[in-house]
């Protein structure tokens, strides 16, 4: 404990900030390692490492704001709370909602344009594989930045700056495997926007996270299931409509349409959050 607070407390602040997650999943990697010796396959070693790192993040969170920002009640910070269940269920409803709706909205002009052939193939198993990815990332994604990132860069920086260094992170942390420039340029913009919307909804609702983890788990979780069997693209479908393609299933974030909805969406947010809070003030 004594070394944590040390590390949470160096100066200047910004370092712990910028080493914390790279010293977790180191912590996170090593402790995988023996499983070596039983015939892991390295897929999977990374993953479970991967797991380790996230579940020493969440442990170490409480410690992290009361240490080094004398805070007590750090779920709370980050939007995370386990009082008036409905509310928080019908906020998570709506994300997932919503996610669909935009899903939507960028595949109809691929359907227009007869990109996309209709597949049909339902399996129980892709199903469960869908849910557990698209909550695993969608919580494990808003915690760390739309929760943890977001509020302490707020500390130092201010609300409009940190909502901008959040979405640069976000973005940049995202490996992507497209080497054509443009499509790298369409993925960055995309995953940049995504994480901007995503702060300004969570500042809409008040700080609650909930919205925020319905809305990512239900794009990453419903784009998985409908390309895994429900729909498939032609070979002739364009990446700026659909997406950068990395193994036969498009990324829609770089497409033109989601970059464009989401750059409505930022600003619209953006203009009804710039009202709300005038009429607070008045």
């Amino acid at each position: 404990m004594i070394l944590i607070k040390s590390f949470f407390l160096l100066r200047p602040r910004f370092l712990s900030t910028i080493f914390f997650i790279p010293i977790l999943y180191g912590i996170g990697w090593a402790l995988s390692q023996p499983l070596l010796l039983f015939n892991v396959e390295e897929q999977n070693l990374s993953l479970i490492g991967t797991i380790i790192t996230f579940f020493l993040f969440i442990f170490l969170l409480p410690y992290w704001f009361y240490i080094k920002r004398n805070k007590s009640s750090a779920w709370v910070l980050l939007g995370i709370t386990k009082e008036n269940f409905l509310k928080n269920f019908v906020n998570f409803s709506k994300g997932i909602l919503f996610s669909l709706v935009l899903i939507i909205l960028i595949l109809v002009p691929l359907l227009q344009k007869n990109y996309i052939s209709w597949i049909g193939e339902f399996s129980p198993i892709m199903l469960l594989n869908s849910i557990v990815l698209g909550l695993g990332v969608g919580f494990a994604e808003e915690i760390i930045f739309r929760g943890w990132l977001l509020e302490e860069l707020k500390f130092e920086y201010g609300t409009k700056i940190s909502i901008a260094l959040q979405a640069i992170v976000f973005s940049f942390v995202h490996n992507l495997s497209n080497d054509i420039f443009w499509n790298i340029i369409g993925l960055r913009i995309g995953f940049i926007l995504l994480g901007i919307f995503l702060s300004l909804v969570k500042i809409r609702d008040k700080g609650s996270l909930w919205n925020c983890v319905g809305l990512h788990g239900g794009l990453v979780g419903i784009w998985f299931f409908i390309n895994n069997g429900l729909i498939e693209f032609k070979e002739n479908t364009p990446s700026f409509l659909a997406g950068p393609f990395t193994q036969n299933i498009p990324n829609p974030i770089g497409s033109f349409s989601a970059i464009l909805i989401l750059l409505l969406l930022c600003i619209f947010y953006a203009v009804k959050s710039k009202k709300n809070f005038r009429r607070r003030s008045n």
